[in-house]
Protein backbone atom coordinates (compact mmCIF):
# COMPACT_ATOMS: atom_id res chain seq x y z
CA UNK A 1 0.00 0.00 0.00
CA UNK A 2 2.81 2.40 0.94
CA UNK A 3 4.44 1.72 -2.45
CA UNK A 4 1.20 2.48 -4.28
CA UNK A 5 0.77 5.82 -2.50
CA UNK A 6 4.40 6.78 -3.17
CA UNK A 7 4.02 5.89 -6.85
CA UNK A 8 0.90 8.06 -7.04
CA UNK A 9 2.69 11.01 -5.46
CA UNK A 10 5.67 10.69 -7.79
CA UNK A 11 3.35 10.51 -10.80
CA UNK A 12 1.64 13.78 -9.83
CA UNK A 13 4.86 15.66 -9.00
CA UNK A 14 5.39 16.91 -12.59
CA UNK A 15 1.90 18.38 -12.51
CA UNK A 16 2.60 20.23 -9.27
CA UNK A 17 6.06 21.50 -10.28
CA UNK A 18 5.18 22.32 -13.89
CA UNK A 19 5.80 25.93 -14.90
CA UNK A 20 2.85 28.18 -15.74
CA UNK A 21 3.82 28.55 -19.40
CA UNK A 22 3.18 26.07 -22.22
CA UNK A 23 5.85 24.11 -24.04
CA UNK A 24 8.94 26.22 -24.59
CA UNK A 25 7.26 29.64 -24.47
CA UNK A 26 10.16 31.05 -22.47
CA UNK A 27 13.82 30.27 -23.12
CA UNK A 28 15.02 28.76 -19.83
CA UNK A 29 17.87 26.62 -18.58
CA UNK A 30 17.48 22.99 -17.61
CA UNK A 31 16.69 22.43 -13.98
CA UNK A 32 15.16 24.88 -11.55
CA UNK A 33 16.44 27.81 -9.54
CA UNK A 34 16.16 28.10 -5.77
CA UNK A 35 12.87 29.94 -6.43
CA UNK A 36 11.45 26.70 -7.84
CA UNK A 37 11.28 27.78 -11.49
CA UNK A 38 13.74 27.41 -14.36
CA UNK A 39 16.22 30.27 -14.86
CA UNK A 40 15.63 32.61 -17.81
CA UNK A 41 17.96 35.04 -19.61
CA UNK A 42 21.02 33.02 -18.55
CA UNK A 43 20.81 34.74 -15.16
CA UNK A 44 21.64 38.15 -16.65
CA UNK A 45 20.07 41.21 -14.98
CA UNK A 46 17.57 42.44 -17.61
CA UNK A 47 17.14 45.82 -15.92
CA UNK A 48 20.88 46.49 -16.04
CA UNK A 49 20.99 45.30 -19.64
CA UNK A 50 18.28 47.72 -20.73
CA UNK A 51 19.31 50.67 -18.56
CA UNK A 52 23.10 50.42 -18.78
CA UNK A 53 23.55 48.52 -22.03
CA UNK A 54 25.79 46.02 -20.29
CA UNK A 55 25.09 42.35 -19.56
CA UNK A 56 25.59 42.00 -15.80
CA UNK A 57 25.23 38.71 -13.98
CA UNK A 58 22.38 38.65 -11.49
CA UNK A 59 22.32 36.86 -8.16
CA UNK A 60 19.95 34.29 -6.71
CA UNK A 61 19.53 36.56 -3.69
CA UNK A 62 17.66 38.99 -5.98
CA UNK A 63 15.20 36.70 -7.78
CA UNK A 64 11.82 37.38 -9.33
CA UNK A 65 9.56 34.72 -10.78
CA UNK A 66 7.34 35.75 -13.66
CA UNK A 67 5.17 33.49 -15.84
CA UNK A 68 6.88 30.39 -14.44
CA UNK A 69 10.47 31.52 -15.03
CA UNK A 70 13.03 32.93 -12.61
CA UNK A 71 15.05 36.07 -13.33
CA UNK A 72 18.14 37.17 -11.41
CA UNK A 73 19.11 40.77 -10.69
CA UNK A 74 22.33 42.38 -9.52
CA UNK A 75 20.64 44.62 -6.96
CA UNK A 76 17.48 44.98 -4.91
CA UNK A 77 16.68 48.17 -6.82
CA UNK A 78 16.76 46.34 -10.17
CA UNK A 79 14.62 43.56 -8.75
CA UNK A 80 12.06 46.13 -7.58
CA UNK A 81 12.07 47.85 -10.99
CA UNK A 82 11.39 44.53 -12.71
CA UNK A 83 8.64 43.56 -10.28
CA UNK A 84 6.95 46.93 -10.81
CA UNK A 85 6.79 46.47 -14.60
CA UNK A 86 8.08 43.13 -15.96
CA UNK A 87 6.85 43.83 -19.49
CA UNK A 88 9.24 46.79 -19.76
CA UNK A 89 12.25 44.48 -19.30
CA UNK A 90 11.34 41.06 -20.68
CA UNK A 91 13.03 40.12 -23.95
CA UNK A 92 10.90 39.73 -27.03
CA UNK A 93 9.92 36.28 -28.28
CA UNK A 94 10.25 34.60 -24.91
CA UNK A 95 13.98 35.27 -24.81
CA UNK A 96 14.68 33.07 -27.80
CA UNK A 97 16.85 34.34 -30.67
CA UNK A 98 14.65 36.87 -32.46
CA UNK A 99 16.26 36.16 -35.83
CA UNK A 100 15.65 32.44 -35.30
CA UNK A 101 12.01 33.15 -34.48
CA UNK A 102 11.73 35.15 -37.74
CA UNK A 103 12.57 31.93 -39.62
CA UNK A 104 10.29 29.76 -37.47
CA UNK A 105 12.88 28.36 -35.04
CA UNK A 106 13.57 28.68 -31.33
CA UNK A 107 17.32 29.13 -30.93
CA UNK A 108 18.90 30.02 -27.60
CA UNK A 109 18.94 33.77 -26.92
CA UNK A 110 22.28 34.94 -25.54
CA UNK A 111 22.12 38.16 -23.47
CA UNK A 112 25.68 38.93 -24.63
CA UNK A 113 24.24 39.23 -28.15
CA UNK A 114 21.37 41.68 -27.86
CA UNK A 115 19.74 44.75 -29.35
CA UNK A 116 17.48 47.36 -27.81
CA UNK A 117 15.27 48.93 -30.45
CA UNK A 118 12.22 51.10 -29.78
CA UNK A 119 12.49 50.18 -26.10
CA UNK A 120 12.30 46.44 -26.84
CA UNK A 121 14.98 43.92 -25.95
CA UNK A 122 15.93 41.36 -28.60
CA UNK A 123 18.31 38.47 -27.91
CA UNK A 124 20.26 36.48 -30.49
CA UNK A 125 21.99 33.12 -30.79
CA UNK A 126 25.29 34.67 -31.86
CA UNK A 127 26.89 37.62 -33.64
CA UNK A 128 25.86 36.28 -37.05
CA UNK A 129 22.15 36.08 -36.26
CA UNK A 130 22.34 39.54 -34.66
CA UNK A 131 23.97 40.92 -37.82
CA UNK A 132 21.29 39.30 -39.98
CA UNK A 133 18.57 40.90 -37.83
CA UNK A 134 20.29 44.30 -38.05
CA UNK A 135 20.11 44.29 -41.86
CA UNK A 136 16.44 45.31 -41.62
CA UNK A 137 15.30 45.64 -38.02
CA UNK A 138 11.70 46.78 -38.66
CA UNK A 139 10.93 44.10 -41.24
CA UNK A 140 12.68 41.26 -39.40
CA UNK A 141 11.09 42.27 -36.08
CA UNK A 142 7.64 42.23 -37.70
CA UNK A 143 8.31 38.84 -39.29
CA UNK A 144 9.52 37.53 -35.91
CA UNK A 145 6.38 38.87 -34.20
CA UNK A 146 4.18 37.21 -36.82
CA UNK A 147 6.07 33.91 -36.52
CA UNK A 148 6.04 34.07 -32.71
CA UNK A 149 2.25 34.04 -32.69
CA UNK A 150 2.44 30.75 -34.65
CA UNK A 151 5.28 29.00 -32.79
CA UNK A 152 5.00 30.40 -29.26
CA UNK A 153 3.39 27.27 -27.80
CA UNK A 154 5.18 24.78 -30.04
CA UNK A 155 7.92 22.70 -28.40
CA UNK A 156 11.44 23.33 -29.66
CA UNK A 157 11.77 19.75 -30.85
CA UNK A 158 8.70 20.10 -33.06
CA UNK A 159 10.06 23.01 -35.10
Amino acid sequence: MKSLVLTGLIATLPLIAAPAFAADEINVSNGISAAGAPLAAHGVDLVALLQDGNPVEGFATHTATHDGASYYFSSAANLEAFEANPAAYLPQHGGFCSFGVSVGKKFDGDPDQYLVSDGKLYLFLNAETRAAFLKDVPATAKTADDQWSKIKSVAVGEL
